[in-house]
């Protein structure tokens, strides 16, 4: 039986994969809980905007309405905030986690 090691950046993507599952779980989960309908809806059509924003303008624009006008509109919104934070940080610590649980059972840590 070959025994397979993987090398750094494979370790690094299944690092990502694992966090990207774990952030979008979390993030829907506590935007359901969070965030009420209204908001949701208001946020939708926000990033619609700012699609159709990003392919229809020039790209040097796009980026000044982008600081000016739509990261301070989601940050004023606390609740979609605090679902961010609170993803972000649980899903990091759960890939890091379990990527240390793997490579204990690799024995490579």
């Amino acid at each position: 039986m070959a025994n397979t090691q993987l090398n750094l950046l494979q370790k690094f993507g299944r690092f990502l994969t694992t966090g990207a599952l774990v952030f979008t779980l979390l993030f829907w989960g506590t935007s359901l809980v969070l965030i009420p309908a209204l908001e949701t809806h208001r946020d939708i059509s926000a990033l619609r905007i700012i699609i159709k924003s990003c392919i229809q303008q020039p790209f040097a624009t796009f980026l000044h309405d982008l600081e000016t006008a739509y990261i301070p509109f989601f940050l004023r919104q606390r609740p979609l905030v605090a679902c961010y934070l609170i993803s972000a940080t649980l899903a990091w610590a759960t890939a890091f986690l379990y990527d240390q649980r793997i490579l204990r059972k690799e024995n490579t840590l």
